[in-house]
């Protein structure tokens, strides 16, 4: 039967209106959320990602919702397709961003590469994996409208998301490798009891450069607990988006008619659930509150990002030659 049949349903179900409609409703007020705390902590890059992510989240379930009257409706399916596929990548893109600042408030030292280079790295994978997507969206799209085997565009879409869920793993491997350099650096030094390797505690009103290069002004983001609940937050976050690209993964594996794509309930929950946390913790645990108004990373990283060999650094109250970290 031709895709142009108005008796075709693309989604072999009829979306169901509430939840869709739902799940409209938060994206639309997470926009608004985010458009709001742009304007106040002038965070561009991770707002404007949220809010292409959330704007395009919105979109696509302004599609589901229509389609939960008129399930036949062709365009309204692509665009929900489409749409509801790119959101997390920006959603990610903007989370990237947030790596680097990380390696400057607890040093760069113990970093693989420095803080703009994690950026260009994760969100080169990103834009990657977008245009994968897209082509194979393309493809795919075209194939439907022509009646035609869609199986060349959706391998080419698999292969988009696929790429998406191991850029996402490496950034979350990236991650746990620079928590656990610092962990480690942390405890050496606190075994030495050596006065430049110990940061005073913050009651004695003093700054000091803790182990490595992580700059004593941001004594104060290190030793908040609320920074801890900020970092637990952003990790639930990745995993949740991680969860949806690899159900993705597999529904496009399985197929457009198989049993994931077929029915609604997996799609509402492992994918329309898992982003809509996301988005939300990322409204209420936005870093502005946690990290400040300030960019860190563009204020304290652009001399790193140079080509510049060697630095001096204060430790310990005594200017000390250090080598600086090369991409790897």
């Amino acid at each position: 039967m031709s895709s142009n049949n108005s008796q075709t349903n693309f989604y072999q179900y009829i979306p169901l209106e509430a939840p869709n409609l739902a799940a409209l409703v938060l994206f639309v007020v997470a926009w608004a959320t985010h458009a709001v705390l742009t304007a106040y902590h002038k965070r561009i890059w991770f707002s404007s990602c949220m809010l292409i992510a959330t704007g395009l989240e919105a979109g696509g379930y302004i599609a589901r919702y229509l389609s939960s009257s008129n399930p036949y409706n062709y365009n309204n399916y692509i665009v929900q397709t489409v749409l509801l596929i790119f959101a997390p990548a920006f959603f990610m893109a903007g989370v990237y961003y947030l790596l680097g600042e990380i390696t400057v408030i607890w040093g760069t030292e113990y970093a693989r590469f420095r803080p703009w280079t994690y950026t260009k790295i994760f969100v080169t994978l990103d834009v990657l994996s977008i245009v994968i997507q897209g082509i194979g969206g393309g493809v795919a799209s075209s194939n439907l409208n022509s009646n035609s085997s869609t199986q060349t565009g959706t391998d080419i879409m698999i292969g988009g998301l696929a790429f998406q869920v191991c850029a996402t793993l490496l950034f979350m491997i990236s991650c746990l490798d620079y928590y656990l350099r610092v962990r480690k650096a942390h405890r050496v030094a606190a075994l030495s009891l050596t006065t430049t390797a110990l940061e005073l505690t913050l009651e004695t009103g003093e700054q000091r450069a803790m182990p490595g290069d992580a700059p004593g002004e941001y004594a104060t983001i290190r030793h908040a607990k609320k920074t801890k609940v900020f970092l637990a937050a952003v990790t639930a976050a990745v995993i949740l988006v991680f969860v949806r690209s690899v159900y993705r993964v597999v529904e496009l594996s399985v197929g457009w008619s198989g049993y994931l794509m077929t029915t609604e309930v997996y799609f509402l929950v492992l994918d329309s659930l898992m982003i809509v946390l996301a988005t939300w913790i990322m409204c209420i645990f936005h870093p502005g509150f946690y990290l400040g108004k300030v960019n860190i990373r563009a204020e304290q990283t652009l001399s790193l990002s140079s080509d510049t060999e060697e630095s001096n650094v204060v430790v310990g109250g005594e200017v000390q030659e250090k080598k600086r970290f090369g991409i790897f």
